[in-house]
């Protein structure tokens, strides 16, 4: 028995020290996930709270991970439910912007919010240097309130949103505070990423990390406390308009189809329990390489954005050599939209200029029928004409979207040339010029090349147009950002200055392309969206008769790219999935399985906690028996 007793002494050994392994890694089975963390470690980023370490050696973490996060959640809360009545203070309106707080090393807590002059970042620095009053929270209260401006260095610091590289990273780094700041969802692209997917992962108004975070925060929750992020794969997935512009990336690309040339035709209205749907309508190339449009496709959603958040009085932009104070609206000037404007009223003097041309034909008669009259200062701008629609429950058809040259004499003078004077008597100049080159202004404005991006970004206003009647209605347009200004979201990020559009437009006013028998005449306008979108709608029978095919080509598109009967055009598009995100003091919701990702997962490994919860389970059941493998080997030596 001796021999036998030993030689399972040492089996029991060994078994015990296997179970022991077993059952502290089925307890910490997430735990060797931070390695995912990259090279950093937690103890690198005192503030991140032990629950939540850092996903990225950045230090990405999710909503409320941190001390500070979780002070910013607060007072977002705050600023959300103790808003004073009709304030028009951008700390408390500015529902869907951003935010960043810090610690001061006299240990108040200041917070900064984003809008159309300033990033939170800069508020911040600007607080911290004593430039401007404190907005202090107290974690104590819970409350946000206004102090008086005093100096204090900044002890750590944090951001929803990366800090811009372009403008808050700078200047962060100018203060010397750079390295005391982490956030949460990414906003600058490393090498390799797009721009605007990445934006749309963190800020897309439905499915972007950042706002699904807050919305989960402020509609949801009330309770402050983490919320975890799915992964921006995940995220992406479930963007209606990633989801389209995946469908003409894809390693399967059809041929023949310029996506360049998208326009939004197709949206729904999820009225805020659910997703929105898109489809985009393009144009047929048989026989050519197909053109990429993924900064189309995401402009036309953003475009989308911007007509909804800018009140509509400042849609309008305005090339007059005699108002460079006058040239676009300063909400409108910060966004993508505006830059399509402005140049757009630019191409129009080109095409105008263009159309007098006496090589071609329209010029020669132009120039037949001006002969001895004293020509015209015109102003000439783009209008909408009535868009014709269909619209069916909470689905929206955009069927025509056209737009008008309007023209008439105007007088003005040119800052750089004081002997300039419009003629005295324009109206019989005007009248050949509305008969000869205004038609071919009106085709250019609507087929042109040239004004693509004009044609896409307004068709999204009618669709804009229509989401912010069904809002207002509703009591939905205060949390969706309805004439709010707030183009924090909405910025460019490139150095495109109005200004120099209309630099431009006066050194091209001063020269002459070509010489004209009656010499070289100006133009003043601009592009005017600022009416009410003027609607024409189908009814059942003339829709069926006209459109029959277009609702199963649509519905079709959402999961392909679909061609119409004539396959003259082509459809693409996507829905919205609204991510569910988890909030450590929530119960986990269980995973859906479907694509979108909608079940609970975990920050740093991405896998679904039921998994990990089974994994465990299995793990403790080795573990115990393993364990009773080691009783059964200590009774048998005492035996």
């Amino acid at each position: 028995m001796g021999n036998v007793i030993k030689e399972r002494s040492r089996i029991a050994v060994l078994t015990r020290l296997a179970a022991v392994l077993v059952l502290i890694w089925s307890v910490i089975g997430g735990a060797p996930a931070s390695a995912h963390a990259g090279s950093r470690v937690v103890a690198d980023w005192p503030i991140i709270d032990s629950r939540c370490p850092p996903v990225t050696p950045e230090g990405l973490v999710g909503y409320g991970c941190t001390k500070l996060s979780t002070y910013l959640q607060e007072a977002r809360l705050d600023l959300r439910y103790n808003r004073p009545p009709k304030t028009t203070d951008k700390l408390y309106t500015n529902v869907r912007g951003n935010y960043a707080i810090a610690q001061l090393e006299d240990g108040k807590y200041i917070i900064g919010y984003s809008d159309t002059n300033k990033h939170a970042e800069i508020r911040l620095i600007e607080q911290m240097e004593g430039k401007a009053p404190r907005i202090e929270f107290d974690p104590q209260t819970g409350k946000v309130s206004y102090k008086a401006a005093k100096a204090s260095p900044i002890k750590e610091g944090y951001s929803e949103i990366e800090p811009c590289a372009t403008t808050c990273n700078p200047a962060l780094k100018a203060a010397k505070v750079r390295d005391k700041f982490t956030y949460s969802y990414r906003w600058n692209p490393r090498p390799g990423e797009d721009r605007k997917v990445l934006h749309d992962q963190t800020n897309n108004r439905n499915t972007g990390a950042k706002q699904v975070a807050v919305r989960t925060l402020l509609n949801e929750t009330r309770v402050s406390g983490p919320i975890l992020p799915k992964t921006p794969e995940e995220l992406a997935k479930g963007s209606a308009v990633s989801k389209a512009a995946g469908k003409q990336m894809g390693p399967i690309r059809p041929g023949g189809i310029d996506f360049s040339s998208v326009q939004l035709r197709y949206v729904t209205d999820g009225g805020g329990s659910s997703g929105d749907t898109y489809s985009f309508e393009t144009v047929t190339t048989p026989g050519q390489e197909s053109k990429d449009g993924t900064d189309q496709i995401y402009n036309a959603d953003e475009a989308l954005n911007t007509w909804m958040a800018v009140e509509p009085s400042r849609f309008w932009v305005n090339l007059n050599p005699s108002q460079p104070d006058k040239v676009i609206d300063d909400y409108l000037g910060q966004t993508e939209v505006g830059r399509i404007l402005l140049e757009a009223d630019l191409e129009l003097k080109r095409a105008w200029t263009r159309s007098q041309d006496p090589k071609a034909a329209v010029g020669r008669e132009y120039w037949n029928r001006m002969t001895g009259l004293s020509g015209a200062c015109i102003r000439q701008w783009i209008v909408p004409k009535t868009a014709t629609i269909r619209e069916e429950g909470n689905r929206l058809y955009i069927l025509d979207a056209p737009l008008e040259v309007k023209a008439e004499a105007f007088d003005f003078t040119i800052p750089s040339d004081p002997n300039f004077k419009c003629p005295a008597n324009p109206e019989p100049s005007m009248a050949v010029y509305r008969d000869v080159l205004l038609p071919e202004l009106n085709k250019a404005v609507n087929d042109a090349a040239q004004f693509k991006d004009l044609r896409r970004v307004y068709i999204s206003r009618v669709a804009a147009e229509w989401y912010r009647d069904r809002m207002t209605a509703d009591g939905r347009a205060a949390e969706a950002g309805i004439d709010s200004n707030d183009v924090t979201t909405l910025e460019r990020e490139d150095d495109w200055s109005p200004t120099d559009v209309f630099n431009q437009y006066l050194k091209e006013l001063n020269g002459t392309t070509y010489d004209l028998p009656n010499g070289v005449k100006v133009t003043t306008g601009g592009v005017d969206f600022t009416q009410p979108v003027k609607t024409a709608k189908l009814n059942d029978s003339t829709f069926k008769e006209q459109h029959a095919t277009l609702p199963t080509t649509v519905d079709k598109s959402l999961t392909e790219v679909t061609k119409t009967s004539d396959e003259k055009q082509a459809y693409l598009g996507g829905s919205d999935e609204i991510p569910e995100f988890v909030g450590l003091n929530q119960a986990t919701p269980a995973p859906s399985g479907t694509a979108g990702g909608q079940g609970g997962g975990l920050p740093i490994t991405g896998a679904p906690i039921f998994t990990i919860a089974a994994a465990g389970i299995m793990l403790n059941l080795i573990g115990m028996a393993a364990l009773w493998r080691t009783r059964r080997v200590r009774w048998v030596a005492k035996k």
